[in-house]
């Protein structure tokens, strides 16, 4: 039996030592894992913590201490002190991240994920088992930082061990990392302690009480057996009601430390407060307040404290027990003892922290010190930690509109740091009448994304709205009001008719802005959505082209077109410009790798897959697809949210079971949180699932609502769709108008999607005389472009017609060329509507629907992107610097790639591995 008691025993805690044993069993072999031993305070996480420790002697040990927790990457760093002097065998970017993020050095604010990385590449380096205890208390970039290498190990022999007590707000940090939870002792093995710690007999019934209103947590357990007198554990004398356990233990250790005299709790509350601190700096202060380590005798003789100073506590409960009893006016007297016994740079920021701490009226010198804080940390990108800075500097500021100003700052920091909810509860602490004009357009700008990226009902509705009010308050700054008009145009892209601001209001706006630069990137963005908007095709495109190609060049820098190509990738779509669209999407994925910036890297992963899946490319489309969930993966967002992140334009050529049953209720999510993009989208995709199954009318119906006739806008690429679904559902007159505005949309557009799908779209409804030169026009000038679906569907259209008209042979070969090209994407609507074309001509095929892919030789998105790397050249390192793994686990794939292809060197991979 494992023992829980005193030293090394442990009690009752097999299965969890047994868990912990086969993690480190298998990191012996190679296998990397992470675990989150999840339970209330005293429950035993720290001593199963322990008990893995002993059997790794060079573990890295940290835990959480709340004074450090707004400090940015400072559990980060105490962790990897050990392997900082690796850092030079580091990629460059990541290196260059994670030196500002610890301080050693200045430069840009680092990505988040750049510096995970970097912490991932040093502990794959040399593996070891890394404990993190407290997480609760870790500054949130640490937490975040180390809950991703968590959620990317894989290959490298690291484990990674995480002790977190169980609070009534879950912070979801640690999100997608396998949890053990550690609850109380059962009965036998509570009963087990108690015995072992109770130097007199026990009265069995008392103890089992005992053991039972405890709930088995072993720190009650263990105070309770040293505390309680023989009289009383034999019956003879009552016990104390109710048991500490819990809060009530927290409150237990208070009241034992009421009892101590003055100079010890004045020692034990700078013990308390400077946690964390250098012991000079508490030894300092202690001689400011005229008390000694000496005074913690009481302390350490009850065993709630050992070692002072460096001052070890016995749990942390007692810290905070000791922290959260004292007089607010004895706190405010130790923090400034603490911080006059603080001098020098490098520590400012905890000096700053203490002189807020001390303070207990609003005082702007210590409000300017904090707000130099906020910079230092945005500096290294603790974007939470500025928050918490800048939202006390508020506090502490005397006057309202210094006031104001540092709650809306404090509310852009917690928005870039993803504290999105955080942002809005401190702007809603603000009294606009106190800002300033600028202020009051970042307040705007920020709650505008805040509120959509809380996914609020009204909070995309909105947003166009208040860009353009932000856009109007920055006033004569015309650089912020164009980049305010521009996020308004996104949004209100996204939002479309489900926005609470019409097209045109925008687009007014966003011609007057345009006018202030016309030849800026904002300006030719503002100026194409207002032309293309008020003017339509004629105007609007060559004004969209323009600004396509500003955002196209070259020369623009990467963090420039990470912000922007969303909106150019809309504009393509407005343009048919596939070539263009693609190209943006390659160069923006080649920037957010070059950046390690993984959240763009995901959006350009949605938006790919998207732009990919209306084309036809499923295969690249499900590259795309599998690549994002990876990331968010490793943003810890679990299966059960991503399915926000679904593709219904994906899946609708897949056509799986069930799908016209789902598909209505995300319509109804999509039209509640106002993403008019995804519902018309959605749309779309309901109607290529019906016109692949053959049921026009229902196709036709969902399309009308998307177009407006004598109008073609933003979805003239729907009307090819309609003009079939028309047609093929005897509505004539609809197909002839969407076939009018197609024709205005294609003349203007210009490129030869737009002009093929014209052609398949006229064929439609040409006679038999001039269909055929129709057709074969359209795949022409298909053939030329990447829209794969599109050039399928003219084969399978023009086999349908040449069948109808008994020109069996001709039919064949464009119906199993239809087949073939649907079956290799898997679009098993439409391949199963070709095969039974084929079926008809009785010319022996038969109807079926694309097989899964499976067997040995089938390699998984991660192995086959890894393989594609290595056919060209890269080496491990390279890889994974481009994958966000680490090299070990590149070599694992790598080696799995080599066995399921037959091939040992990277030189045959190129003859073996297609492009």
């Amino acid at each position: 039996m494992r023992l829980f008691g005193q030293g090394d025993r442990l009690f009752g805690r097999d299965s969890e030592c047994a868990t912990l044993d086969t993690l480190l069993t298998e990191a012996r072999s190679g296998r990397s894992a992470a675990l989150v031993l999840r339970g209330e305070a005293g429950v035993g996480k720290t001593a199963l913590l322990r008990y893995a420790r002993s059997t790794a002697p060079e573990a890295l040990v940290i835990s959480g201490v709340e004074v450090e927790s707004g400090f940015p990457y400072a559990g980060l760093h105490r962790l990897i002190v050990p392997l900082l002097p690796e850092r030079s065998r580091l990629p460059a970017g990541q290196r260059a991240a994670l030196e500002v993020a610890c301080g050693l050095d200045d430069g840009p604010p680092p990505d988040l994920y750049l510096v995970s990385l970097a912490a991932l590449t040093l502990l794959a380096a040399a593996p070891r088992l890394c404990v993190v205890d407290d997480v609760q208390w870790l500054d949130r970039e640490s937490a975040l930082a180390l809950a991703f290498v968590a959620r990317r190990l894989h290959a490298e022999g690291v484990v990674l061990l995480f002790g977190e007590r169980v609070t009534g707000d879950d912070s979801g940090l640690l999100a997608g990392v396998p949890v053990l939870e550690v609850g109380g002792l059962a009965p036998d093995a509570a009963l087990a302690l108690l015995s072992d710690i109770v130097a007199t007999d026990l009265d069995l019934a008392l103890a089992e009480h005992v053991a039972k209103e405890s709930g088995g947590n072993p720190l009650a357990l263990t105070d309770l057996g040293l505390e309680l007198t023989a009289d009383q554990w034999r019956g003879a004398a009552a016990l104390p009601e109710p048991v500490p356990i819990g809060s009530r233990l927290e409150a237990h250790y208070a009241a034992r430390v009421r009892t101590y005299p003055a100079g010890a709790r004045t020692w034990l509350l700078i013990a308390a407060a400077g946690a964390g601190g250098a012991t000079e700096h508490l030894l300092t202060a202690a001689r400011l307040l005229a008390v000694a380590p000496r005074d913690a005798a009481p302390a350490e003789a009850d065993r709630l404290v050992a070692g002072s100073p460096p001052v070890e506590f016995r749990h942390p409960l007692v810290r905070s027990a000791i922290y959260g009893d004292a007089p607010p006016a004895e706190r405010r007297a130790v923090h400034a003892a603490l911080a006059a016994a603080i001098t020098g740079d490098a520590e400012a920021d905890r000096r700053a922290w203490h002189l807020a701490a001390a303070a207990a009226e609003p005082d702007e010198t210590v409000a300017a010190e904090l707000e130099r804080s906020a910079g230092r940390a945005g500096a290294r990108g603790g974007y939470a930690a500025r928050a918490t800075f800048l939202s006390r500097a508020a506090e502490l500021s005397p006057r309202a509109v210094d006031r104001a100003a540092r709650q809306v700052e404090a509310a852009a920091a917690a928005m870039t740091a993803g504290a999105y909810p955080r942002a809005l509860v401190l702007l809603d602490s603000v009294d606009s009448a106190d800002l300033s004009a600028p202020a009051r357009g970042s307040a705007l700008l920020t709650r505008a994304l805040a509120a959509v990226n809380t996914g609020a009902p009204t909070g995309l509705r909105d947003a166009p709205a208040m860009c353009l009010a932000a856009a109007a308050a920055f006033g004569t700054d015309h650089d912020r009001a164009r980049r305010a008009a521009v996020q308004a145009v996104d949004h209100q892209i996204g939002a479309e008719h489900l926005s609470g601001s019409d097209d045109e209001t925008v687009a007014a706006e966003a011609a007057r802005l345009a006018a202030t630069d016309p030849d800026s990137l904002d300006g030719r963005l503002l100026a194409a959505y207002a032309t293309f908007t008020v003017d339509g095709y004629r105007l609007g495109a060559p004004a969209l082209r323009r600004a396509v190609a500003a955002i196209a060049d070259p020369g623009i820098p990467d963090e420039v077109l990470l912000r922007r190509f969303v909106v150019g990738i809309n504009y393509c779509n407005m343009l048919w410009d596939d070539d263009t669209k693609l190209l943006l999407l390659s160069r923006a994925e080649a920037a957010a790798r070059r950046a390690g910036a993984l959240h763009a890297l995901d959006l350009v992963h949605f938006v790919g897959a998207m732009t990919d899946a209306v084309l036809g490319r499923l295969n690249h489309a499900d590259r795309h697809d599998a690549a994002g969930q990876r990331l968010r993966r490793s943003f810890g967002i679990t299966v059960e949210q991503e399915q926000v992140w679904r593709h219904p334009e994906l899946v609708a050529w897949r056509a799986p079971d069930g799908l016209r049953e789902t598909l209505p209720h995300a319509l109804q999510v999509f039209e509640m949180l106002h993403l008019g993009a995804m519902y018309g989208t959605t749309r779309m995709a309901m109607a290529v699932l019906e016109i692949g199954s053959a049921d026009y009318p229902a196709a036709r119906e969902l399309l009308l609502g998307l177009v407006h006739p004598g109008r073609p806008r933003r979805y003239a690429w729907a009307l090819p769709d309609l003009v079939e679904a028309a047609v093929r559902a005897g509505d004539r007159a609809t197909a002839e108008s969407a076939c009018a505005d197609l024709e205005l949309a294609a003349r203007f557009s210009d490129t030869p999607r737009a002009l093929g799908l014209l052609d398949r779209s006229r064929a439609l409804l040409a006679d038999t005389d001039r269909a055929e030169e129709y057709y074969r026009t359209a795949i022409d000038r298909l053939a030329g472009t990447p829209a794969w679906g599109d050039l399928a569907r003219a084969h399978l259209i023009y086999g349908e017609w040449l069948r109808r008209r008994r020109r069996r042979r001709d039919a064949r070969d464009r119906l199993a060329t239809a087949l073939e090209m649907f079956e290799e994407v898997r679009a098993v609507a439409f391949a199963r509507r070709a095969a039974q074309e084929l079926a008809a001509l009785g010319l022996g095929e038969t109807a079926r629907a694309p097989e899964p892919e499976s067997g040995p030789t089938i390699l998984t998105p991660q192995e086959a992107a890894v393989a594609v790397l290595a056919r060209s050249g890269e080496t491990n390192a390279e890889i994974a610097a481009q994958l966000f793994l680490s090299a070990n686990t590149v070599d694992y794939h790598l080696r799995k790639v080599f066995r399921k292809l037959g091939v040992s060197s990277r030189r045959q991979l190129r003859d073996v591995f297609p492009d």
